[in-house]
Order: structure tokens, then sequence, then C-alpha cells
């Protein structure tokens, strides 16, 4: 079920009034919904269902003998092995809603569930006699969760929108969010929102509310809180030494099963490129799907129709690695890219907001899944940072290691030449900022991130972290990524959009299982030679079409020019809007003068650091 919780802790009057106000932004959730509330506490849910079973699961589950009450959003995986481990019969299970299992498994092991659930869930659960509120969000962070402590009390849901509709919790901008947000392409931040009071439950955390000392002369009953982490990705243990096709087999098995446990619910659909991720899931997804005599998922892609590309051989490939499955796997594909009006649309939204951050190539996807009325959409989005992570800082490992011959033979079989090595192993190593800025320029960014930014709010905000050293080794990138929160932006903006349309997100490649097998894998399974990802291609061997497991191709020019020629082709109705109306307050933090330059610059002037381009018009209120 698409659904999104929330809640409040504080004085009753306080409860019922912030209560009302959250459950009324989420009305874009569903039309089924419901409250609990106690002396101190209400809880509320609002969904859309998904399944059939989804029409009589209930808004809550009550278990007065414990004094407990659990409100969630979530879908759990597994659900056998976890009845076992809880002693419920078989003939029970299949009438036992997701947010039932969890509250019996909280009953059962306490604050040590969340490690006994697989799944992506965000849950909250009141604990009468202890007066303990806790709120869990999932390991990998895939069901949003957003909190802000008030003078009056603690509210919590699965929106900001919800958040802030509270009106004690103040609106007033995080200034080093802000900052970052036009410094760079994106806001990576495990616990910062845009808004200084609302914060994240990080993913794999709970947090924790008590009832602390009473208040005086009327004030409120003080509460304590504090954030714990129950799941720790540096902590997964290495894989023990085993073959490559020891290694590909278990992987295969943990993805097949992640696949099949995300169907549960549709009609189903799946993002498809010519990438081994989106492709990989689309052939599983279609094979378990037709196993069990249901309907093919849809597939959509973010490339252009064909007759709106001009002839080219590099745009050609994309196009048929894509044909490629779907003739194998007998798939429909929809071409969906985005037209001016979609990006109109993405840009007038508020873009301190998750749901904005879609990215402008699944606006007309959302839209288009919707019309076809998919309820399900499988991404291969968060691949990169686990199991098919392209094994980036693996040869700085080895040169560090004094691993030199085998950093030989990994450079030769790439046919890398010196300055291979010199620009790319050793000058990030030893100079990073200079690697940084030449990378850029490399790439035609001739500008400081910066550059967007108004000086006055420059020279006051505090900056972005400078450019530092990157971890070294295979393990140490992924780590960080997930540490920052790296997959989590688009995941929660996602949440937030498909939400509004009736759609739910899942993502196959970051199961825990998968992550934590991907993070206990030895480095040379992701690259081996001169094939990064190297542990997905020889896993996905006979799964996928030859041409699409091998491919090395990265360059998308079809779906790139078509988003840049739809910016393009928008930028005068916003230049227009904004000499208009203005770019309202928050025009405050932005260089005005050059942004409206750069929206009436030629296209080829215009398309110039045009992720920069679009954070700036995110933030304004046009």
């Amino acid at each position: 079920m698409v659904t999104a919780i929330c809640g409040v802790w504080g004085a009753g009057g306080y409860v019922e009034r912030s209560l009302d106000a959250m459950l009324g932004t989420l009305s874009d959730h569903g039309p089924h919904s419901g409250r609990w509330t106690g002396s101190t506490i209400g809880l509320g849910r609002r969904g859309r269902p998904v399944t059939r079973e989804d029409l009589s699961e209930p808004a809550f589950a009550v278990d007065a003998g414990a004094g407990l009450v659990a409100a969630a959003a979530a879908r759990l995986d597994d659900r056998d092995a976890l009845c076992d481990a809880l002693g419920i019969p078989r003939p029970k299970r299949a009438g036992l809603a997701d947010v039932e299992l969890i509250l019996r498994a909280w009953a059962h092991w306490g604050r040590q569930c969340p490690a006994h659930l697989l799944g992506d869930y965000a849950f909250a659960v009141w604990d009468a006699g202890r007066r303990r509120l806790h709120i869990v969000r999932d390991a990998v962070g895939i069901r949003p969760l957003y909190y802000a402590e008030t003078r009056r009390g603690l509210v919590f849901a699965s929106t900001v929108e919800a958040v802030l509709a509270v009106p004690e919790v103040p609106r007033a901008l995080n200034e080093a969010a802000v900052a970052e947000h036009l410094s760079s392409q994106e806001l990576r931040s495990n616990t910062r929102t845009f808004y200084e009071a609302v914060r994240k439950v990080p993913s794999g955390s709970m947090l924790t509310v008590e009832a602390g000392e009473g208040g005086e002369g009327g004030e409120p009953r003080r509460m304590r809180t504090r954030t714990t982490r129950h799941w720790h990705p540096e902590d997964a243990p290495a894989a023990p030494p085993a073959s490559d096709e020891a290694y590909a087999e278990e992987f295969l098995d943990l993805y097949a099963w992640a696949v099949r446990e995300r169907l549960r619910g549709g009609p189903v659909g799946v993002h498809l490129s010519g990438g081994l991720d989106c492709s990989s899931i689309a052939v599983l997804a279609a094979r378990e799907l037709r196993r069990t005599a249901h309907p093919p998922p849809l597939a959509f892609s973010w490339q252009p129709p064909r007759e709106d590309v001009l002839p080219c051989s590099l745009c050609a490939h994309e196009y048929a690695l894509i044909d490629a499955v779907c003739e194998r796997e007998d798939l429909q594909v929809l071409h969906c890219s985005p037209q001016p009006e979609d990006v109109l649309r993405v840009l007038q939204s508020d873009g301190t907001l998750p749901g904005v951050h879609v990215h402008m190539n699944e606006e007309p996807v959302q839209r288009c899944a919707a019309e076809q009325g998919v309820r399900v959409m499988l991404s291969g989005w968060g691949g990169d940072e686990g199991v098919s992570h392209n094994g980036a800082g693996h040869r700085q490992e080895l040169l560090l290691g004094g691993q030199w011959r085998k950093l030989a033979v990994e450079c030769r079989a790439q046919d890398a030449p010196l300055t291979y090595f010199l620009g790319y192993i050793v000058l990030p190593l030893a100079f990073p900022r200079l690697a940084s800025g030449l990378h850029r320029w490399r790439r035609g960014k001739r500008f400081r991130r910066d550059w967007l930014m108004d000086p006055v709010f420059a020279r006051r905000a505090k900056r972005p972290a400078a450019w530092g050293r990157m971890g070294i080794g295979v393990r140490n990138r992924q780590l960080e990524n997930f540490g920052e929160g790296g997959p989590t932006r688009r995941i929660e903006g996602w949440a937030a959009s498909g939400a509004r349309r009736g759609i739910e997100y899942r993502y196959p490649l970051l199961d825990r299982r998968i992550v934590e097998f991907a993070l206990g894998l030895p480095p040379e399974q992701f690259r081996r030679g001169r094939w990064g990802r190297w542990l997905m291609r020889h896993a996905l061997r006979g799964v996928l079409p030859e041409q699409v497991c091998w491919s090395l191709r990265k360059a998308d020019p079809a779906r790139q020019g078509a988003l840049m020629h739809a910016l393009a082709e928008a930028a005068p109705a916003v230049r227009r809007r904004i000499d208009e109306r203005g770019g309202g307050e928050r025009a405050q933090y932005v260089h005005m003068r050059r942004l409206m330059e750069r929206l009436g610059a030629h296209e080829s002037e215009l398309l110039r650091e045009p992720g920069v381009v679009r954070n700036a018009l995110l933030l304004l209120d046009f």
C-alpha cells in the first residue's frame, strides 16, 4: 500500500490539533485513513491500496495487554521466516497485516526488532507502560521519515509538508543546506533538510522519545530524545573466500529473491535502459510474473521515441540494448521523454520539499505510468553504490598497499597509458582538489559551482565542505555513499511524488541482504581488468542478452539531448514568469542578474552547468 504515517507527542489539545493539520496534507496519499490518540500521543495513517489485501489492512495494531500501539508505512519481505521466528501458525499468517507483524516482533524482541525485519518500512511504536515512543526507519532509508521538536512536543511524518503543517514548527530555511543546494547538483545528508527545524530520522536508525521531568508554570511536560543506529553497514562481515562462480551464484539467488519479494501488488512497471541494473530487474520480474501467470511488467524508458531522434550511431546503441531485452522477454516499452511543460511544472514546484526532486526525466514516466494504472514501479537505482559498483578506488588501494605487480596487470588489461595512471590513480591521491578541477574542466564546466549564489549570502553562509580525499578502496567508497545518505535523496523525492499518483517505488538492488553481501565482497569482484561491475556481468551471463551484459558504453545522447531541448524550450516561459512575479523571498539567495542573463542566452550557453541553473530555479518562488 502507498502509505504515509504521522504522529505527535505533547499535551492533549496540541495532539489533536497537530494530527488534524498533518493528516490534511496527506490527502494525496489515498482515501483510507485513520487515527489513534492517547493522553499525550497521537498517531495517524493514510494510504492507497495496492493489493486487494490492502483494503482490509488495519490502520494500526494494538496489543492492549502489553500496552503497545503501532503505526507503519511498510512492506515486509520474507514474511514466512519472520512468522516462523515469532511462532505464528501458518493458517493465521495470511490474515496478518505488516503493521501487525511489526507489533508482534516488537513485543517479542523490543528494541532489537529492526534487526529481524527485512523490507522497506517506517514505523512508530508507543509503549504506554514505559511512556516511550520509538520511531524507526529501515536500513537503507527507502521509507522517508521526518521530525521536528517544538516547545510543546514532537511531531513526525512521512513528508516534510506534514511536519511543517504544525503551526509551532518554524519554517526558517537552513542556510547551510541552501548554500550546498546552490553549489552542487544535490544535497547529500542523512539527517538535514532545507528547514532548520525539520530533521530526517537517519536511515538504519531509531528515534526514541520519553517523558522527562514535569514542566513548571503550566508548561508542558518535558521530553528527552535520542537517536540510535540499528543497522551498522561497516560491520558487514567479509565474504568467505570462494570462486567467481560461487559468488555469482549466491548473488543471483539473492537478486531473484529480492525482485520476487517486491512484486507483491501491482500492476507492475519497471524502468528500462540499456544498463545492467534496470535491464536485469526487468528480465527477472518478467520471468517471475510469467511463472506465476501474471501479466508482464510494463517497461518505461527515459529515451525519447525513436522517431524523434535524428539518425546517430551513438543514439542507436542504447535503443538496440533496450530492444534486445524487450524481444527476449516479450516486453512492451513506453518511451517517455520530458516536454517543456514537464520541465516548467517541476521548476515551479517548491525545491525545498522532497517530491520535486524528481529527476526531470522521471516526471513524464510517472504521469504515463499513472495513466496506465501502474501501482508498483521497480527501479535499479542504488545499484551503483552497492553490488554493481564500478570498482572505483581499487587501483589506489593496490598502489598504496604495495601491490604494484597486480596494479600493473590491471592497467595493462585496460590498455591504460601512463597518463591514465597519473591522472586517475596518482593525482586524486596527491592533489584531490586539483584532480576535481581538471575533471570539471574536461567536462566543459567553466564556472565555479557557486556562480549563481548571491554574493552577500555567499559571504555569510556556511559553505559546503571543501573537496577532500575520497576513501581508498571499494568498501570505503561504498560506506561513504551509504553513510552520507547518497541514494536517499532521489528515493525520498520519488516516494513523495509517486505517492501523489498512487505509485510505490521499490529498489531490489537496495535490499539489505544484497547491500551487506556487496560490502563483504573482495574488491576484485567489482573490477577485473577492463571490466568494471564485474560480478554483475559475470552473474548475469545467460540472463541478459550478451550485448547488454558486456556493453561498456555509458553515453546516452538521445536522453540527454531530449532533456536539454525541453529545458531550453521552457526557459523563455520561466524568464517571463520571473519578470512578472519576481523570485519571491528566496531571491535573496540567488544571483538574479546572472540567472536572468543565462535564461536569455543562446541554447548552447544556457545549457552550460544546467544542474546549477535548475537548482537555482527550484529554490525560487515564481
